[in-house]
């Protein structure tokens, strides 16, 4: 049983820091996240040095993301969503958020389907809690009122094919909450977005991603706003050199 139902995307661009903002950042304000009653987990992404040449896709804002911060929230969301707003203010009153950095976008999404690729020997409802090198993250918004075909072809060939590359550890996917009494700073216009979680070195698996990727947009029925890969700050000794 997955106990996740909603995800937060917190997307900055890439600043230069004017502290040791990853190090505050991992080791200090989100752990401190952990205090919401419904957080499952939470993750960081950057996009430095090659990553930002060698996305897909980026559109207005989007365009500039170098940070993602993604919190999975549970049971109870709408309350989580609330003290999670809460806990920041908070905290900058205590003086432990030495830094803001400029918002592209903050977002509440619904999880909805959630895929490992056989190579990961764990089950779907667990593949962002695996360590891993980084991701794929794609941002979509749909261009007709039933994209419903779309998704279902997401669902039945597009992410078979996506586990099926070398590298690839696992996806999920997301769309628009499903908590409309959610505070308006998380809701916008409807939006999917897709989490490709790797393996390998995310610069060399989107290689070998990219054609599959290409072909989201095909149909016309959604367009990218972002896609492109991004790594995770922490180093994990589990591979073999």
């Amino acid at each position: 049983m997955i106990r996740v139902r909603n995800t937060i995307f917190s997307l900055t661009g890439l600043e230069p820091p004017k502290t040791d903002y990853l190090r505050w950042h991992l080791l200090d304000h989100m752990p401190e996240q952990y205090q919401l009653p419904g957080l499952v987990y939470a993750l960081r992404y950057i996009a430095d040095g090659d990553y930002p040449a060698a996305r897909i896709a980026g559109e207005g804002p989007l365009a500039g993301i170098g940070n993602l911060v993604n919190y999975f929230i549970g049971e109870p969301v709408v309350r989580s969503h609330e003290e999670f707003l809460e806990l920041g203010v908070r905290l900058a009153e205590a003086g432990r958020f030495p830094e803001r950095r400029t918002p592209l976008g903050l977002r509440s999404l619904a999880l909805t389907h959630w895929y490992a690729a056989p190579s990961a020997l764990v089950s779907a409802e667990v593949i962002p809690m695996r360590p891993h090198r980084g991701i794929v993250l794609i941002i979509e918004e749909p261009t007709q009122d039933d994209v419903s075909p779309w998704l279902n072809w997401l669902h039945t060939e597009h992410i078979p094919a996506v586990l099926g590359v070398p590298g690839v550890a696992g996806a999920w996917q997301y769309s628009s909450s499903a908590y409309p009494e959610l505070h308006e700073a998380y809701l916008g216009d409807p939006q999917h977005a897709t989490v490709i979680y790797l393996d390998e070195d995310p610069l060399e698996t989107l290689k070998g991603l990219t054609p599959l990727l290409e072909q989201r947009w095909a149909s016309g029925q959604a367009r990218p706003l972002f896609a492109g890969p991004l790594r995770t700050p922490i180093s994990w000794e589990a591979w073999p050199r």
